[in-house]
């Protein structure tokens, strides 16, 4: 619209209005002005895209000198001190706007770097998605407003067409104006190419899944037996079935020394009582993280290019073992176990447990015959591993290694010998049996690890020991003399619960490492999903809180509790919280719980629809995510998830398959 100027009743020299009027209309900003100046008032409206300004000032003045020097000030303030050039008051200015850098077709949730200019260089913008109710872009980044780092929306097709909104911020100096840009997003490619059908329950104002069908398993062996399990009484026959498989264990690092985590992941097999002679070994995956939020395996990260396999290889462990810089990896072995049909033979094979330690090439090597057994390199008898955990007990600066209630000793270089204390013979002697948990950590501040171990349930008919207990050192490294001080019990009774996992850390923020614990029933079987929360008293001593720290809990009371537990700062608020990893199919919960601490050691579990659904091929009964594990995957915002579809997504007769996803953080709003 043209610009148009009135004035009235002038009464000041004329040539101080003009070139004040002059100097605004230069400016391009306003569409009208309009100046009254009455005998006793003035009065100067100014108009411009609709937002009005006005000054009103009643006052008597005995001359006009008085009104040449706020007319006077105004320009100065307004205008500047030197000239301006002139432009036509009856022409329109017409914004450009051009955006540079972005591409187009790009991959789901890819990284974009744009830069927008136009011929006003007082004009900064706001970008966004037309369609923003369905789609956003995430992590927008941008300190002028005019060049700007973000990512691509999340698409679960092949291929999805957008549009890129360019915005003005509206000011005195820039008018309203936006303009679109077409924007082609594809899938990015993955080793698997599934497309879900419950697309819209995979979106909450937290996460959304990303790359679905990364890596995975895909299982067509069979078996033909009668499983008995857990009890005698719990039998079921089967021909030429096929072995499901789980994501049992979990675990991150950063395996290639590039600063990004990547995440390693023990299979399990199942039925694992079956006979030896049908017995399949499962891999031990490792995903790379090329640090945009997307993994692959590359087998090169394997020496001899393969993954190892293992009967049972179960809780996973990571630390430099060898100090070459580089993580490494034990995984504890569960031993062969063998049920006859009306168990009158019951027994666990010993295996050797798994570790796997970096070369000179930067390749993880199986070097399980570093650690000694005692048994010709046929495992260690203790037999059974369900637990495992690193420390430093004797303070040496190498990290040595706990499982089955043997404490494997570190030479520094990646090779362990048994203790001479706490070893086969000290743990039968005090009818402790294989734990069901563990940890080395430092209780007492006192630079020596401490040893924590939970007994298993159902011991009480053969020994009299109590549901667990720690070692607490002495500021030395004689194991022997330590102290022996019990643990809590939990929920559901002595011997009656199953310790599954255990994490150490600070909870309250005091200065002294503090232990939460996931347990579940033994009756019936594995189910409730109980955290518990042990502070320490600052001696090193364990009290139970939970009851005032921790006390909504609705996952105990039905829900699969077996899985893993992780202490992460899910949040960025400086305080260690809660991931419980499980994998439930009645309850009506996620496998994948979030407890968010206040930094006084309280907890409060996020709302059930703060996370999405697990992808669905269109026939799952239940959607709800299973395990996850919390890992840094994009290094944007608050920490992500790896995920799995579980088994039979591609609901074939002959195959059972289980695929990972990413969960990813879009937002932190706990």
């Amino acid at each position: 619209m043209a610009k148009r100027l009135v004035v009235v009743n002038l009464t000041i020299r004329q040539h101080i209005l003009s070139k004040f009027l002059r100097c605004y209309i230069n400016k391009g900003i306003q569409k009208y002005f309009f100046v009254v100046l009455l005998p006793k008032s003035i009065f100067l409206a100014y108009i411009a895209n609709q937002h009005i300004i006005r000054i009103h000032m009643k006052k008597s003045f005995s001359n006009t000198k008085t009104l040449k020097y706020i007319f006077l000030l105004l320009f100065i303030s307004s205008c500047g001190g030197g000239g301006s050039s002139e432009i036509n008051s009856s022409e329109d200015i017409v914004l450009n706007i051009n955006l540079n850098g972005l591409k187009t077709p790009s991959n789901s949730y890819e990284n974009q770097v744009i830069e927008i200019t136009s011929n006003i260089t007082q004009c900064s913008f706001n970008i966004s998605l037309n369609n923003q109710d369905t789609y956003k872009i995430h992590h927008v980044k941008t300190n002028d407003n005019k060049n700007f780092v973000f990512r691509n929306p999340l698409i679960y097709k092949e291929s999805e067409n957008f549009q890129l909104n360019i915005s003005t911020i509206t000011n005195l100096n820039c008018p309203e104006a936006n303009k679109n840009f077409d924007l082609q997003i594809d899938r990015y490619p993955t080793q698997y190419n599934l497309i879900p059908t419950n697309t819209n329950d995979l979106k909450t104002n937290i996460y959304e899944i990303g790359d679905i069908g990364f890596g995975g398993i895909v299982i067509n062996d069979t078996f033909s037996a009668t499983i008995c399990y857990p009890t005698p009484n719990d039998c079921e026959s089967y021909e030429n079935s096929l072995f499901g498989q789980d994501a049992h264990n979990m675990v991150s690092g950063d395996f290639n020394g590039d600063g990004y985590e990547d995440f390693a992941v023990a299979w399990a097999l199942f039925p694992h009582t079956i006979e030896p002679d049908q017995k399949v070994n499962a891999p031990l995956n490792i995903y790379l993280n090329n640090g945009e939020g997307r993994f692959e395996e590359d087998l090169d990260i394997y020496f001899g290019g393969s993954p190892p396999e293992h009967p049972f290889a179960y809780r996973m462990v990571v630390a430099d073992f060898n100090n070459d810089g580089m993580d490494d990896i034990f995984s504890g072995s569960m031993g062969i176990q063998y049920r006859s049909e009306d168990y009158s033979e019951n027994f666990i094979n010993p295996h050797p447990h798994l570790l796997l330690l970096s070369n000179k090439d930067g390749k993880l090597e199986d070097r399980s015959h570093q650690i000694e057994d005692q048994n010709q390199g046929d495992g260690q008898l203790c037999s059974f591993a369900h637990d495992a955990s690193i420390g430093d007990p004797d303070s040496d600066g190498d990290i040595d290694i706990y499982a089955c209630n043997i404490l494997n000793i570190n030479d520094g270089e990646g090779n362990f010998s048994i203790h001479e204390y706490i070893n086969l013979d000290w743990q039968r002697e005090n009818q402790y049996g294989n734990p069901m948990s563990s940890l080395l950590t430092d209780l007492n501040n006192d630079s020596y690890d401490d040893i924590i171990f939970w007994n298993f349930d159902n011991r009480s008919n053969w020994s009299g020991a109590d549901e667990g207990y720690i070692l607490l050192s002495n500021n030395s490294s004689n194991i022997e003399n330590w102290s022996k001080i019990s643990l809590p019990v939990g929920p559901f009774g002595f011997d009656r619960n199953k310790y599954n996992h255990a994490a150490a850390g600070d909870l309250n923020n005091d200065g002294y490492i503090d232990v939460v614990v996931a347990i579940t029933r033994d009756l019936p079987y594995y189910e409730g999903a109980y955290i518990q929360i042990l502070l320490n008293n600052g001696s090193g001593e364990l009290m139970d809180v939970t009851e005032s720290n921790f006390s909504n809990q609705p996952r105990s009371a039905s829900h699969h509790g077996e899985g893993n537990i992780y202490l992460r700062d899910m949040n960025l608020d400086g305080n260690l919280d809660i991931v419980h990893s499980t994998r439930d199919y009645n309850s009506g919960y996620h496998g994948s719980h979030i407890a968010i601490n206040d930094g006084m050691g309280k907890f409060e579990s996020i709302e059930n629809s703060k996370l999405p659904n697990k992808p669905d091929p269109g026939y799952n009964n239940y959607d709800f995510l299973m395990k996850a594990l919390p890992i840094n995957a994009d290094n944007e915002a608050c920490l992500d998830f790896i995920s799995v579809t579980d088994a039979g997504w591609e609901n074939n007769q002959n195959e059972s398959s289980n695929y990972f996803f990413t969960v990813i953080n879009i937002n932190c709003d706990f």
